[in-house]
Order: structure tokens, then sequence, then C-alpha cells
């Protein structure tokens, strides 16, 4: 059968569901009751132009003119004979949609329809047993950047079944997925089309003084357009906690977790975490620890045991004293750590004249380790960055000596979609070296320099979140102690605050052949922030200066950034946010310089029986860095919605420009949206 029979014969089945709704014979009628009639008449037009200025090739420009029409009838809080033998919510929407598009002076046009129903099944609700059935399925074009749209196609089907009368509460849930999304921006075209099964146990029961619980969900997900990202999992948790002591102050809690995932990322994760704290007196409470974490993936395994326990004592509300020691054993790929520590940590308070408030913090640690290594060369499994927000900076890995040829990095889940960007695959997305990301090693440090997005290929964008696997080098035996202290002050009267601090860590060899890889650090900065917080105006201006020195990397920054916020009258507020940072790294004769600057203001009122919103905004980001090109994306919107009565309006206006090194994208999109309600 083809999409199109398919789609009719839907449409067909809704129909006539919806005419035995409302011409069902009288004997019928006195069977099932019909509940609240509601719907709405829904159009959207929208209209955008993309344009695109390469220095080596000629401009480009993409233009789309999109409408669409929808019609939506809901019947809500039917019943069969009584409300707690059987409920129902049925709905249906039938829409049409017509395209226009223009890529370098080719029009073509497109049209279809939209079919979407929503139902919900409640069945002996509050019953110690009973069961929820739900279908729907949902039809959208999404307008998306450069001149794009989404037709995207949803439906979920399943039950969940409630049995709250065994002696823990449970509900099983059982629930198929099916997503479709086409994407088109410009002459790309992307399709993304998954299923996916999913099985959910939940249980969970509490008394006066504990508290059991016990979760489990398997997912099986089959992508049918790149079938390598298609993946199984498993993920369960099972808790326990107990209140106990003659006030029940003293708390235990203990949590066991178990996932594991096949694909792509194979990887087995198992948890177990005891925790427990005692109140000894209302100035003296202590904590302890067990930490158990093992995981498993292609580059082998890793086992590691963590038990810690610290005691707080507080005198007078002013001086907390923090007191700690712990153990640690980590059983690494062709190799071994075992680490102990202990640290003690100052905080006093204090109050001043005119509502001043001094605070002074002091500390320090020092950590005992012994490193045995089979090889001179361990790996690192799915190790997680994500990128700085709103420009994507360069991400230091975690460890030095990083082997480059073994990089292979993943995206794990996606941020915001910039601007001329296709949906990728996945998550997880497989990136490629040269395409999605370059290398940057300076001195001992590795850094992956994100490659931003462009029509398909997915990059590496602001708030995308990567895995990184890797092997690095290592010391075949070495045994070291790392020192550590820090101090601050800050003093804050509320208007002004001005703060100082200065950390500090030193690692010495105790036994071993090789100390280059140990690493010395030193962190110190300060800074002033001004404050004023009244009726109708806020305000914040804050500076802060940072030095940074260590064995792998240097650097020094400047930062600043300020917010008002003024409500000039109790509906209209405007809002102005500046920020700026500059780091110099002089060793590696580099200078990264980051700023934005932001505008915008909100409106509400409501006038003889209406609503009325509106809300623009305007900004520019700009980066400069002396091993990326240049980039700057200069945006304004414009939102509207008047609501009165049943009828609401809503149009937007969006411009949006952004340059990156020879590249300029101009985007402009407008678009209308009305509803009336019934």
């Amino acid at each position: 059968m083809s999409r199109n029979e398919t789609t009719w014969r839907r449409i067909g089945i809704v129909a006539a569901l919806a005419a035995w709704l409302l011409w069902a014979s009288p004997a019928a009628a006195q069977v099932f009751r019909l509940g609240t009639w509601e719907g709405s008449l829904e159009g959207t037009t929208s209209w955008s132009r993309q344009d695109i200025d390469r220095t080596d090739a000629e401009r480009s420009r993409f233009e789309r003119l999109h409408t669409d029409e929808q019609l939506t009838i809901r019947n809500s809080g039917g019943y069969l004979l009584t409300p707690r033998l059987l409920t129902t919510s049925l709905g249906a929407t039938v829409g049409y949609t017509q395209d226009s598009v223009s890529i370098d002076g080719t029009r073509t046009t497109d049209q279809g329809t939209l079919l979407g129903y929503n139902t919900f099944f409640e069945i002996l609700r509050d019953q110690p047993l009973s069961l929820n059935i739900f279908a729907n399925r949902d039809q959208s074009v999404v307008s998306r950047e450069l001149a794009g749209e989404s037709e995207i196609t949803t439906e979920n089907r399943g039950f969940t079944l409630f049995a709250r009368r065994l002696y823990v509460p449970s509900t099983f849930t059982f629930r198929q997925e099916d997503e479709d999304e086409k994407s088109r921006t410009a002459d790309i075209v992307a399709r993304r089309s998954v299923e996916r099964n999913i099985v959910r146990y939940e249980g969970q029961r509490g008394w006066e003084d504990k508290e059991v619980g016990a979760t489990y969900e398997f997912i099986d997900d089959v992508d049918r357009v790149f079938p390598a990202l298609s993946f199984r999992s498993h993920d369960g948790q099972l808790y326990y906690a107990m209140d106990f002591g003659e006030e029940l102050n003293w708390h235990f809690d203990s949590r066991l977790h178990f996932t594991t995932r096949t694909g792509l990322t194979e990887s087995t994760l198992w948890t177990a975490t005891e925790t427990l704290r005692v109140e000894h007196s209302e100035q003296l409470r202590s904590n302890y620890r067990y930490l158990f974490l093992r995981t498993e993936t292609p580059a082998g395994e890793t086992t590691t045991h963590d038990l810690a326990g610290d005691v707080t004592h507080q005198l007078w509300q002013s001086l907390i004293t923090v007191a700690g020691v712990g153990a640690s054993r980590a059983d690494l790929v062709q190799g071994q750590k075992d680490a102990g520590r202990g640290h003690l940590d100052v905080t006093y308070t204090k109050r001043l004249p005119l509502g001043g408030r001094l605070t002074l913090t002091a500390g320090g640690s020092l950590q005992y380790e012994d490193d045995r290594f089979r090889a001179a060369e361990t790996a690192v499994s799915q190790e997680s960055h994500t990128a700085a927000t709103p420009i994507a900076l360069p991400i230091p890995l975690t460890n030095p000596f990083v082997v480059g040829s073994s990089i292979v990095v993943v995206k794990t889940a996606a941020g915001p979609l910039p601007l001329g960007c296709v949906p990728p695959p996945g998550p997880p997305t497989p990136l490629t070296l040269g395409v999605d990301y370059t290398t940057l090693v300076t001195g001992q440090v590795t850094e992956i320099v994100p490659i931003p997005c462009a029509g398909a290929t997915p990059g590496i964008n602001p708030g995308d979140t990567i895995a990184v696997d890797y092997r690095f080098a290592v010391s075949p035996a070495i045994t070291f102690t790392t020192q550590t202290w820090h101090a601050g002050v800050s003093v804050d009267f509320r208007w002004i605050r001005l703060f100082a601090n200065h950390d500090e860590s030193t690692q010495s060899l105790v036994a071993g052949r090789d100390g280059t890889f140990l690493n010395d650090q030193r962190s110190t900065g300060g800074g002033a922030e001004l404050r004023y917080d009244g009726t109708r105006l806020r305000a914040s201006l804050l500076g802060e200066a940072r030095q940074f020195r260590s064995t792998r990397v240097d650097y020094n920054s400047l930062s600043a950034s300020a917010r008002t916020d003024l409500w000039i009258l109790p509906d209209l507020a405007v809002n102005l946010s500046l920020e700026q940072t500059i780091t110099d790294f002089p060793d590696q004769h580099r200078e990264t310089r980051t700023q934005a600057a932001r505008l915008g203001f909100t409106y509400t009122a409501y006038l003889l029986g209406s609503e009325v919103f509106v809300s623009a905004l305007g900004g520019v980001r700009q980066l400069r860095d002396t091993l990326q090109p240049d980039d700057e994306t200069v945006e304004a919107r414009l939102t509207a919605r008047w609501r009165y009565r049943k009828l609401e309006f809503a149009p937007t206006l969006e411009y949006v420009e952004r340059r990156r090194g020879e590249t300029e994208t101009t985007e402009y999109r407008a678009l209308l949206k009305t509803i009336r309600r019934f």
C-alpha cells in the first residue's frame, strides 16, 4: 500500500469514528456518554529568504513560502456507563500544506496533507488495578534556518498498568514510538526515521522512617536510515533509604544502578553508593560514603572503589570547620591506582557595619598516590565534555600526553541547531576529524577544536555534548604526593562586593623514574561587583581578572559583564546584557576574545478584554581567535501575540546575519499564525 493510500485510509477511519460519535443511536447514547467538545482552526503563513555570499564563489539565494491550515476536534471526559469503568478522550486533526521554494531562481512547488489523532482510554480509574491505553499521531512542518523546513511525523502507542495493592505499588508501561523527519535546507535533503520500543517498570513504597523503590527501562531503538546508529539499552536502579536515631535525624541511603548499551557506543556501567549522615548535635555532624563504579567498554574495563568520610563543626554560626579523609583504588586498563587523602577547610563569616558581610575561606589537602601500569599507555572511554555557549571554544582533554591517532569523538547530545544546519541523525552521531573538529596539541595538553555545523555536516556546536575515547601515555611506576591549599576573601555590602582568591597545587615525586607526568599549578584571581536592586531597576556590573600557571598550560584572562533590567512601566520591561572575555595564552602566542551584547523589551497588557504581548530582541556575538576564523552573528527578533476571547494572532519577524571566515550568511523570516478556538 502506498503512502498516500495509507494516509487517506487513516483519514477515513478518523472520519468514521467522528461520525459514529456525532450520530450514534439513542440506545448507544445511553451506554456511552460523550464529554466536552472543543476544537480549533489554525492557519500559518511563513516566508523566509537566505543569502550566502562567499568571496570565492557566486552569491546564492534561497527563498521559501509556506502555508498550512489545520482543523482539530476533541471530545474529553466521555465515559461508558460510569466514569469509574471507562473514560475517554478522543481527538483528530486534519490539515493541508503548500510550499513554494526558489533556489537561485529555480522555483518548485509542493503540497501535502497533515493527519493526526489523539486517543486515551482510562479503565477502572483509581482502582487497585487500572489500565491506561493511549495512541496518538502528529504531523507538522517546522521552519528551519537557511530557508529550509522539516516535515515531522511522530506516532506513540502503548499502555500503562497500575498495580496499587502490591506490597510495592508499581506501574508497568509499554510504549512504541515512531519518528520520521525529512529536512530540507536549501538544496540539501536529509532524512531521519527511528522506531523505538520502550518497556518501563516503576515501583515505590514509603513508610514513616524508610523508603524503597525500583526502576527498570528497556529501549530498542531501530534507525531505519542509518542502521549503524541502532542500539539497545537496559537501565535499572534499586534504592533503599532509612531515617533512624532518637529524633530520626540520622539518614542512611543505598543505591544500586546498572545500565548497558549495545550499538555504535557499547558500554556497561555498574554503580553502587552507600551514604550515612549522622547528626551528633546542632553544631556537629558527620558524613560517610562508599562508592563502587565499574565501567566496561570495548577499550577495556575499569573498577573504582572510593571510601570517604568528613566531620563538620559549626561554632557560633560564624566559624564552620570541615575535616575529612578518604581512600580509593582504581583498576584501570593495564594498570592500577591507589590513593589516600585528607583535607581541612575553614569558613569564617562576620557581619560588618552598614549591612556588610565579611567571608574568609582557607584550607588545604594532602594526597598520596601510587600508580602502577603494565604498559606505557592506558585508555579512557566516553570522557564527556559539553561545548561552551554561546560560542564553542576549544575543549581540553582531561589527561595529558594523549595519543592523537587514538582519538574517537561521538556527539551524545545536541544543543540548539545553529543557522544553516540540517538536523543530524542520532545521537549518538559519529564525528570526523578535519570535518567536524580538529585537534590542537600544546605541550602536554590536547584540545578538541570544534568546527561548527554546515548544512548536513553535524560539527560541534554551542551546547553540544561529546564523548571522547582515547589513549594516553603513563609512567609504568610512579608514586607522588599532591599538596594543595587555597584562600579567599569576600567583602559584600549588597551594593558592592570585592573578592580575591588563590589556589595552588604542588606534586612531588616520591618514587619512580619520570617526573614529567606531574603537574604543578596555581591560580590567582580577584574582582569587584556593583549591584543595585530597586523597585523598577535592577543592575549589576562584574569585573574579574585571573592568572593561571601550570606545568602544562599558562593563561591570563580578563572578563566583564553587565546586566540591567528596567521596568519603564509596570507592563513594559527593558533588558540589556553585555559580556566580554579576553584570554591570552603567552606560550602559544594565542589570544581569544569573546563578546556579546543583547537588548530586548517585553510588553504585556490587557485592553478591552483582549491580551496583548510584544517581545523584541536584538543582539550580537563575536569570536576572535588567532587559531580560528573570525565568527560574528547579528540577530534581531520581534514577536507579538494578540488574543481576544477565542481568537488569536501571533506574528513573528526575524533577521539573522552570520559571518564566519570568508562566508557571510543572511536570513530574513516572517511568520503569521492565526488560531480560532471553539
